[in-house]
């Protein structure tokens, strides 16, 4: 071994070898003309490679050009792809954080299919090519859950044969499983905090808006209506917000949110709520806020008893207003609206009840002599007609299994994916759930739970350091 004395530092004059230690001259030449090759090989295939990606930049300009005089919307849709596949080429992840906010994004895309479906979609196969085995173990509750109902649903698609049928149940495939392995590799990349921070700034900017709206047309009119914002329908934006209000409230330690943050996106998001004037919206987050507070807080060690009491207010208000609404001589009105559509969904349920008649039934004119299309306001009824009681089945089990798992999760990650799942499934006895966007966002979080226990036991198994704490908190946050 080399003394301290011996051990000399590269010197510049030498090509950067110690002196006594440098080439001669022919290798010196050899390694130089090695190099300026290898160098003038980088350079030949990177004109190449810049020529082909030009051309083919060239065709797809031509192409979208093209699109968009036929058929606008198609070309939006392939030029936002083209943009978020370059995006993703510098950054896999950025896929995956995208189709959380996209969520929100319910535009029709030509057909059946909004922007949040496509997004996902992507999302979906770009997280699969990223698990490549490494800890997605822990999903499998999950998975299997999702798995049992997809297949449950099976025996309709072969004894109903149309193509809308066919399309929703690959739907659900990525509304489910392909939400679970989404949220998932955003926790476990390390994504959680600013996905979910983008997902609340921009229900807080919902929530403004139809307060604006609402505040508006109350300076107009003299009336406090709903607010309906373009492309939202009232219990559409309180269910978006609703979930954003209890995430904001449960406040996971790994998001490092500071309270008083998380605290001004709850008051922003309620009050959204209630100028949309969504009963729906207000009662599943009063059930999620609920179950959060249950449990102890992580970064405090206590429970918020207090908004058992504030929930009082909610519940007074949706029961007065169902009560007035039912007493009113107005037929058409929610209320009595959904009464007929229930009798009507148990009518055609009967005509199928074990396999159902179908998904997306209400697509078709197989029943418009003597029913109205609509999509049953009920997710036990949707289910009971579409897939029957053998798909009702698979539906229950996959929400029970993961709502067990997910209660049995260290709380500090599972209770703000259970109240989530809880919100979600609340709001769809009142109203529709298999709604692009709503219907994948539950199990993103779920996902997203996992993902990060996943990171943090594997950052603990390596000795790294923890959480930090949360600016203005004091505390983990």
């Amino acid at each position: 071994m080399l003394s301290r004395r011996s051990r000399r530092k590269p010197d510049p004059a030498h090509g950067g070898f110690s002196p006594g230690f440098a080439p001669s001259g022919r290798t010196s030449t050899v390694v130089y003309h090695v190099t300026m090759g290898a160098a003038k090989l980088i350079r030949e295939r990177w004109r190449a490679a810049s020529v082909v990606v030009g051309i083919a930049a060239v065709f797809v300009g031509i192409a979208i050009g093209v699109l968009s005089v036929r058929t606008g919307e198609l070309a939006l849709v392939v030029a936002a792809a083209v943009l978020l596949a370059a995006v993703a080429a510098r950054d896999l992840t950025v896929l995956p954080v995208l189709a959380v906010p996209a969520t929100l994004v319910l535009t029709r895309v030509g057909g059946a299919l909004s922007v949040s479906d496509i997004v996902l979609a992507l999302a979906a196969v770009v997280s699969l090519l990223m698990l490549r085995g490494r800890g997605a173990v822990v999903l499998q509750p999950l998975i299997w859950a999702g798995v049992f109902y997809l297949g449950t649903a099976l025996p309709t698609q072969i004894l109903n044969r149309y193509s809308a049928n066919a399309v929703e149940w690959a739907h659900e495939v990525f509304l489910v499983l392909g939400s679970m392995i989404v949220g998932f590799v955003i926790g476990r990349e390390n994504r959680a905090r600013v996905t979910m921070t983008i997902y609340l700034l921009a229900c807080c900017g919902i929530a403004l808006a139809a307060s604006v709206v609402a505040i508006g047309s109350l300076l107009r009119t003299g009336v406090f209506q709903p607010a309906y914002l373009p492309g939202l329908q009232k219990n559409t934006t309180g269910g978006m917000l609703a979930i954003a209000a209890v995430i904001a409230f449960a406040r996971p330690v790994w998001l490092r949110w500071s309270a008083g943050w998380a605290m001004t996106a709850v008051i922003v998001t309620s009050v959204g709520i209630l100028a949309a004037q969504s009963r729906q919206g207000l009662i599943g987050g009063v059930v999620g806020i609920l179950i959060v507070s249950l449990r102890a807080r992580p970064q405090t060690g206590k429970r918020i008893k207090i908004v058992w009491l504030a929930a009082i207010p909610a519940v007074v208000y949706v029961l007065s207003q169902v009560t007035a609404q039912f007493a009113s001589d107005n037929q058409f009105n929610s209320a009595h609206q959904r009464v007929d559509w229930y009798e009507q969904s148990m009518q055609i349920w009967l005509k199928s009840p074990v396999f159902g008649v179908g998904m997306r039934w209400w697509y078709t004119d197989r029943f418009s002599t003597h029913f109205e299309s609509f999509q049953p306001p009920n997710a036990e009824l949707e289910v009971l007609t579409t897939t029957g009681v053998f798909g009702m089945i698979g539906f229950l089990t996959m929400f029970a299994v993961a709502g067990w798992y997910l209660w049995k999760m260290d709380p500090m990650y599972g209770t703000v994916g259970f109240a989530v799942v809880a919100t979600r499934f609340t709001q769809a006895q009142f109203d529709l759930y298999w709604v692009a966007g709503q219907a994948s966002l539950l199990w993103i979080v779920a996902g997203i739970c996992y993902g990060v226990q996943a990171r943090d036991r594997a950052r603990d198994a390596r000795g790294s350091p923890g959480l930090a704490p949360a600016r203005g908190s004091g505390r983990l946050a």
